[in-house]
C-alpha cells in the first residue's frame, strides 16, 4: 500500500504536467511508456511459452511514436506505414535466415502485436496534443479514465453480480456488468463537471457531444482494461510487471489509455472539432 501511495504522489503530478504542456516532454514520456510496454508484453509472452523477437519488436515500437510526431510537424517525409512495412519485412527475413519453421506465424505475430499494441495506440496522445487545446483534451481524457476505472471498481464492489449474474468471468472474474455501467454513468457526469468548474472542454462541445464522448471513452477504457487482462490470463501472469510497485507494470496502468487515445483523437478530429 505504501508503495502505491508513493508512486501516485510522485507520478500523478508529473503525468498531469506532461499531458497538459505536451511538446518534447510528452514525446519522451510516450517513448518510455511504449518501450517499457513492449518489453512487458514480450516478457509476458515468454512466460506463456511464446518466443517473440524482442529486440526488433522493441525497436519497432519506439521508432513509431517518433516518426508519427515528426511527420505531423512536417520534419520528415515518411510515415508510420513505412516503419511498419520495413519492420515486418525484417522480422520475417530474420526468421527465414534462421531457417526456423515451427511456430513461425505465432512468434512473428506475437512480435508484431507486441510492438503495435502499445506504440500505435498510445502514440495517439501525441496527435491529440497537436489539436487546438490539445493539452486540455489530453488531461480530460486521463481524468475520465481515472474516474471510469474508480467508479467501475466501487460500483462493482457494491452491487456487482446482483443484477447481471454473468460478468467477464473468463477474462477477469472481478469485473461485472454493473461496474461497467456505473463507470460509464459517472464518466459522462464527470465530463459535465470538468467543463462547468474547470473549463477543460473550453466550450467546444454541446450536451450531445459530451454524452457521446463520455459513452465512447468509458466503453473503450473498460475494453482496454479487459483486453490487457485477456493477455495476462492467456500468458498466466498476475501483473504485466513490477516497475510501479503495487500498481503493477506500465501495461497495467495505461491499458485503458491505449484504447482511449485513438478513439478520442478521431472523435475530436472528425466529429467534435471537425
Amino acid at each position: 500500500m505504501l508503495s502505491r501511495i508513493i508512486v501516485a504522489l510522485i507520478g500523478i503530478p508529473i503525468l498531469i504536467g506532461v499531458l497538459y504542456y505536451g511538446g518534447l516532454p510528452l514525446l519522451i514520456f510516450t517513448n518510455i511508456i511504449v518501450g517499457i510496454g513492449a518489453y512487458e508484453f514480450y516478457k509476458m509472452a515468454e512466460m506463456g511459452g511464446k518466443r517473440p523477437h524482442k529486440l526488433l519488436g522493441i525497436i519497432m515500437a519506439i521508432v513509431i511514436p517518433n516518426v508519427l510526431f515528426f511527420k505531423e510537424l512536417n520534419m520528415i517525409s515518411f510515415g508510420v506505414e513505412a516503419v511498419i512495412a520495413l519492420c515486418i519485412i525484417l522480422i520475417i527475413s530474420l526468421r527465414v535466415i534462421q531457417n526456423r519453421v515451427e511456430n513461425s506465424s505465432i512468434d512473428i505475430g506475437e512480435t508484431i502485436l507486441g510492438a503495435l499494441y502499445p506504440s500505435v495506440l498510445f502514440s495517439h496522445i501525441l496527435l491529440i496534443s497537436l489539436l487546438p487545446n490539445g493539452g486540455k483534451w489530453l488531461l480530460t481524457a486521463q481524468i475520465m479514465v481515472w474516474i471510469c476505472d474508480s467508479f467501475a471498481y466501487f460500483v462493482g464492489m457494491g452491487i456487482g453480480r446482483k443484477i447481471f449474474k454473468r460478468g467477464f468471468n473468463s477474462i477477469s472474474p472481478k469485473k461485472s456488468i454493473e461496474g461497467a455501467i456505473g463507470g460509464t454513468i459517472f464518466t459522462v457526469l464527470a465530463l459535465f463537471l470538468l467543463e462547468k468548474y474547470f473549463g477543460l472542454i473550453t466550450g467546444e462541445m454541446n450536451v450531445l457531444g459530451a454524452v457521446i464522448l463520455g459513452l465512447f471513452i468509458s466503453a473503450v477504457a473498460q475494453i482496454g482494461d479487459l483486453g490487457e487482462s485477456m493477455f495476462k490470463r492467456e500468458f498466466k501472469v498476475k501483473d504485466s510487471g513490477t516497475l510501479l510497485g503495487g500498481h503493477g507494470g506500465i501495461l497495467d496502468r495505461f491499458d485503458s489509455m491505449f484504447f482511449v487515445a485513438p478513439v478520442m483523437y478521431y472523435l475530436l478530429k472528425f466529429v467534435i472539432l471537425g
